[in-house]
């Protein structure tokens, strides 16, 4: 009996695979160089030794690919808790984050915040101080992914920062301190009147949650704040509150809004109260003089996006969905895949459609609006760095500019979103594309969402997406997660 059994136990020893030490997975690595697959580098990683990290490390130092880096920085999380080395994976990712390779660098921010909380100073001195926009964002972003409880040195460090997205998040966690009521009050009413656009941002942002007793009365007053970010960030507020009060201001405020915030007010009114009188205010008021004091909000809030203007109205227009934005950005996919046949009986290509819509759609754009223009393929370029207003000379520039557009070979959607994102005034994005990130900075569709999003914590931009051919889940999400529309040609 007992040698049959310890027979049984051998064999099912020689049946299960030995796990290879740290030293045989370093060479297998080496062995596989820029090809070594990321299952390798979590094995190495899962063992969560210090010879394991002893290993890791040379790996790493054996690698000349930066894309191979990047994905070995992803199987690092797997040494999250490990007390004997966890510091010292932290120290490495903290500067391996300045590195001069951006791509690598930026990898590095964002797999740093995978090894919370160990990580948070390093953080914190990141996200003021990185070479880089994006290491700076995408270390802000780690911090309040995990609701960083800052401390009131790191707010007061955070401050300072020149940028208005740092800064507005270490605003919107002095707001967020524990205080009394009458403190909170007075600080967000202080906010609400700063020169500092990040105060006036997280004063807003603030009321989305706070029912102060000025809550209302603020946010009419900032719904005529000359930056339009955060005119843009209180009709998302107005409409989150769920409140009557909120309706009043927003039926009160096309009156005077331009074209593109009026038809952001009428979306936001039509999702409020699941109604649609579009952006003629008698129709909103006729409506709500009757309905004000018996209309009851439904329990879920309407979040639905349009996925295609029906009535364009004769006004500008972009592969049939109305242009209903009063300053925007078109980002354009020049990627070789463009070449391709766009389907239609003119034997046009995708590229060549998309030059004619985006020409007629510049030609067609009232006077008072503003845009730019954006092409990626193996990099992204932006055509004049902000908006420029849609004169007579300006359009014909930009046709020339169109007309110009070459391809080359990649998919950089992320760093053409970011072009597309630095001038503050732009309300919408109308991104062009017929495939998935290719040879870009950010492969990764949900990380790249993720970083959107922590970019339009302080813009509200819409982002429109087309794609051609293929129905892409990343877009859709993209589209939604910004308030965007989302179409596929």
């Amino acid at each position: 009996m007992f040698g049959s059994t310890c027979i049984t136990l051998f064999l099912v020893s020689l049946a299960q695979p030995q796990q290879a030490t740290p030293t045989e997975l370093l060479e297998q690595i080496r062995a596989a160089g820029s090809k070594a697959p990321t299952a390798l580098f979590d094995s190495l990683a899962k063992q969560r030794t210090p010879e394991a990290w002893k290993a890791f490390q040379s790996a790493l130092g054996s690698m000349r690919n930066a894309d191979t880096i990047c994905r070995a920085f992803a199987s690092m999380k797997f040494f999250h808790g490990a007390d004997d080395v966890q510091e010292s994976v932290v120290e490495y990712l903290a500067e391996a984050a300045l590195e001069s390779n951006e791509k690598v660098a930026l990898h590095a921010v964002l797999r740093l915040g995978e090894l919370w909380p160990v990580c948070q100073d390093q953080l914190v001195d990141l996200a003021l101080k990185h070479a880089t926009a994006d290491g700076r964002s995408v270390a802000m972003m780690c911090l309040v992914e995990h609701g960083s409880p800052f401390t009131s040195k790191q707010i007061s460090i955070l401050s300072k920062s020149k940028e208005v997205g740092i800064r507005y998040e270490a605003k919107l966690a002095t707001l967020f301190a524990p205080a009394d009521d009458v403190a909170i009050a007075k600080t967000v009413t202080k906010f609400a009147a700063s020169s500092d656009v990040a105060e006036r941002l997280a004063a807003v942002e603030f009321l989305r949650i706070a029912s102060t007793p000025k809550r209302f009365e603020l946010l009419r007053e900032r719904l005529n704040d000359k930056d339009p970010r955060v005119n843009r960030k209180c009709l998302d507020v107005l409409e989150h509150t769920r409140a009557a009060a909120a309706v009043g201001i927003l039926i009160d405020r096309l009156e005077v809004a331009d074209v593109g915030e009026a038809h952001r007010t009428a979306e936001a009114l039509r999702r409020l109260t699941e109604m649609s009188f579009g952006t003629d205010p008698r129709g909103w008021r006729r409506w709500w003089k009757i309905e004000a004091d018996q209309f009851q909000f439904n329990g879920e809030r309407d979040i639905s996006i349009s996925l295609v203007d029906a009535d364009p109205n004769g006004t500008a227009s972009f592969y049939g969905m109305a242009i209903t934005a009063q300053h925007l950005v078109f980002a354009i996919d020049t990627s070789d895949s463009m070449k391709a046949d766009a389907g239609g009986t003119d034997g046009l290509t995708r590229l060549e459609v998309a030059r004619k819509q985006v020409s007629q759609a510049i030609k067609d754009l009232p006077k008072n609006s503003s845009f730019n223009i954006v092409n990626f393929g193996k990099s992204a370029w932006s055509w004049n760095g902000k908006l420029v207003a849609a004169k007579a000379k300006s359009k014909t520039k930009a046709f020339g500019h169109v007309k110009g557009l070459k391809m080359s070979w990649g998919t950089e959607a992320y760093q053409a979103l970011r072009e597309a994102f630095v001038d503050p005034r732009a309300d919408t994005i109308l991104l062009l594309t017929d495939g998935d990130p290719q040879l870009s900075l950010m492969q990764d569709r949900a990380v790249m969402r993720r970083i959107i999003i922590q970019w339009n914590r302080t813009r509200h931009t819409a982002i429109d997406c087309i794609t051609i051919g293929t129905d892409r889940g990343w877009l859709r999400k993209i589209a939604m997660a910004t308030g965007g529309r989302y179409k596929q040609v």
